[in-house]
C-alpha cells in the first residue's frame, strides 16, 4: 500500500520538477515483433511437431516395383503460455492529495513494466540460446551438432555438407548453426556464417533456400556491423579489395536487449525462421476499489509464449 507520508513531496505546492523515470525516460519502440512470428493463441498450450521429408527416388528397374518410403516423426515442442502480472495500490488521501497528478499516472508504469517484460523473454531466446533455451531437436538453438532425422545419410547426401560438419567438429547426422571455437564479428567470420546459410539443408539433407538478410548485433558492435556491411572497399586492409559482404545485401539489426555484447547472429526474413511468440492474452489493465479502505487499487496482466521450434534459419555466435 501507498501512503501520503511515503511520497510527500507530490503533497507540496511549488515543486516544480519531479524526475520520474516511467515518465521522464522514454521507452524504445518493440523490437520482439520485427524479429519473432507473432501469433495469437486460443488454447493453454500450443504444440509443434518435427517430421522430415521422404528421402530421394531410387531406380525403379523394369518390371520390378515401386519401392515405397515413409514420413519420419520428430520430436515435439510445447508454448505453454505463462501469465505476467503486477498492480500497485495507493490510499485514497493519497490520490486526493496529489498535486502534480503523478500517482494517476501509475498506469503508465504498469505499461512499461509489461513492455520490458516481454522484451526480456522474447530476447532470452537469444541471450540464453547457447545453454538453456532449446529448439524442437532437444538440443540448445545455437548448436554445432543439430541431429537430422535422416541421420547419417542424410549428411552424406547433401552437397557440400560434410565439409561444413567437419569445419566445426561436429558428427554425421548433424548439421550446425555456430562456430567453433566461437568468434567475434569480422568479415572472415561472417563469411563462414553465410557459407553454412549455402550449405543448409533439410532433415534428409535436400538443400533449401534460406537467405540471411539480418545481421543482428549488441549495440556495442553496431559499429563494427556498420563498417563490415557499410563499406565499398574490404575493411580494415590497404588493397583496394573489394567487399564481397555487400552483394550479400545483409542489414544490420541492433537488439538493445542483449545481454551478450560480443554474440551476433544471421537471421532471413521472419517469413522463412520459426522463432513464435504467442500471445495467450494481450496486455490488459483493471482498477477497483476497496470500500473499506478507500483504497484504489490498479493491476495490468498479460499471457504469453516464446521459443524457438526449429533451428533452420538461425545462426549465431557468442563472440570470444
Amino acid at each position: 500500500m501507498m501512503y501520503r507520508g511515503q511520497y510527500a513531496q507530490l503533497q507540496a505546492p511549488g515543486l516544480h520538477s519531479i524526475f520520474t523515470d516511467f515518465l521522464d525516460l522514454n521507452m524504445r519502440s518493440s523490437e520482439y515483433d520485427k524479429i519473432f512470428n507473432v501469433e495469437t493463441s486460443d488454447s493453454a498450450f500450443e504444440d509443434e511437431q518435427e517430421f522430415a521429408g521422404l528421402g530421394p527416388m531410387v531406380e525403379k528397374p523394369e518390371g520390378e516395383s515401386i519401392e515405397y518410403d515413409a514420413l519420419i516423426e520428430g520430436g515435439t515442442k510445447r508454448f505453454l503460455h505463462t501469465t505476467y502480472a503486477l498492480g500497485i495500490r495507493g490510499s485514497f488521501e493519497l490520490y486526493d492529495d496529489d498535486q502534480y497528478g503523478l500517482i494517476k499516472k501509475a498506469p503508465k508504469a504498469l505499461a512499461q513494466s509489461a513492455m520490458f517484460t516481454i522484451e526480456q523473454n522474447a530476447w532470452n531466446v537469444f541471450n540464453l540460446g547457447f545453454t538453456t533455451v532449446t529448439s524442437i531437436d532437444g538440443v540448445s538453438l545455437f548448436n554445432t551438432q543439430h541431429p537430422l532425422l535422416g541421420g547419417p545419410a542424410a549428411t552424406n547426401r547433401g552437397p557440400g555438407v560434410p565439409a561444413i560438419i567437419t569445419s566445426v567438429g561436429g558428427a554425421a547426422g548433424t548439421y550446425p548453426n555456430r562456430p567453433s571455437p566461437a568468434t567475434d564479428l569480422s568479415i572472415t567470420s561472417l563469411q563462414a556464417a553465410i557459407n553454412h546459410f549455402e550449405r543448409l539443408t533439410n532433415s534428409q539433407g535436400f538443400p533449401v533456400s534460406l537467405i540471411p538478410r539480418f545481421l543482428m548485433v549488441s549495440p556495442i558492435n553496431k559499429w563494427i556491423a556498420r563498417e563490415i556491411l557499410g563499406s565499398a572497399y574490404r575493411p580494415y586492409t590497404a588493397q583496394n579489395e573489394i567487399n564481397a559482404l555487400v552483394g550479400e545485401d545483409l542489414v544490420s539489426f541492433v537488439g538493445h536487449y542483449l545481454t551478450d555484447d560480443d554474440a551476433w547472429f544471421l537471421l532471413p526474413e521472419k517469413s522463412s525462421h520459426q522463432l513464435k511468440f504467442y500471445w495467450r492474452k494481450k496486455l490488459d489493465e483493471k482498477y477497483d476499489d476497496d470500500f473499506d479502505t478507500q483504497s484504489l487499487k490498479e493491476l495490468a496482466f498479460m499471457r504469453f509464449s516464446v521459443g524457438a521450434v526449429s533451428h533452420l534459419g538461425t545462426w549465431g555466435s557468442p563472440g570470444v
